[in-house]
């Protein structure tokens, strides 16, 4: 009878048996067993075909084992000077990584500097008021120039006006002395007159307005003379 691991002609009771034994035989042959191992395991192998097999097949190993030259399985010592060599290695790795390192954070540093430096720059043009030119109406406008600052925002918002004219370039006596007044208007056509002035020649005035509407809401800022005849205009 053949049963499923290979065992030959045992019934129940020797295969029971045969399982406290079948991983001795190795030992036993390497004389591995105490005492009291070897002689039940000896007793054992005087019933037991499969072990006798096992035993008989491998019985030369322990001589072939004792033949062998051990000595080549043993590996040589390392060298003095490998322990050295290593523990120099190591520091200069870690002197390496520390300059990189070092490096790395001096350049996060000036790339964050950088950036905050443009961050406020850009904040600053972006939330700095713009020069708007006023455009002239028609063609007789007596050589007045202006230029609108809008400051603020909302409801707080404020007309900044510079305006002037060049004497060469208008019809100026002496004596004359020419008015102007600011307008402004809302996106529905409501206007406001945000005050009057009288410049000099060659002298720009600056006056600053409250507007009545916030900067989303103006439509437009005029000048207009003395006779309420428009001659500058900004549409925004």
């Amino acid at each position: 009878m053949t049963s499923a691991d290979g065992r030959e002609g045992l019934g129940p009771e020797p295969a029971a048996e045969h399982a406290e034994y079948e991983f001795d035989d190795a030992a036993y042959l390497l004389g591995a067993l105490d005492d009291g191992q070897q002689a039940a395991f000896e007793k054992h192998l005087g019933r037991c075909p499969v072990c006798q097999e096992r035993v008989a097949r491998f019985g030369d190993l322990p001589a072939v084992l004792a033949r062998a030259d051990v000595s080549a399985w043993v590996p040589e010592p390392p060298p003095d000077t490998l322990l050295p060599r290593l523990l120099r290695e190591a520091a200069a790795s870690r002197r390496r990584r520390a300059w990189r390192l070092g490096v790395l954070a001096t350049a996060a540093a000036c790339l964050v500097a950088l950036l905050a430096t443009f961050g406020v720059l850009g904040w600053q043009h972006a939330h700095q008021p713009r020069t708007l030119a006023m455009q002239p109406v028609g063609t007789d406008t007596e050589g007045v120039h202006a230029t609108i600052q809008l400051l603020g925002s909302g409801s707080g918002t404020r007309v900044k006006l510079a305006c002037g004219y060049h004497s060469e370039d208008t019809n100026y006596r002496p004596g004359w002395k020419p008015s102007y007044q600011m307008v402004i208007f809302n996106r529905r056509g409501d206007s406001v007159n945000l005050g009057s002035w009288t410049p000099q020649p060659d002298e720009d005035v600056q006056i600053t307005r409250a507007s009545p509407w916030p900067r989303q809401n103006i439509s437009k800022i005029e000048v207009a003379d003395g006779q309420g005849k428009v001659v500058l205009q900004l549409r925004l």
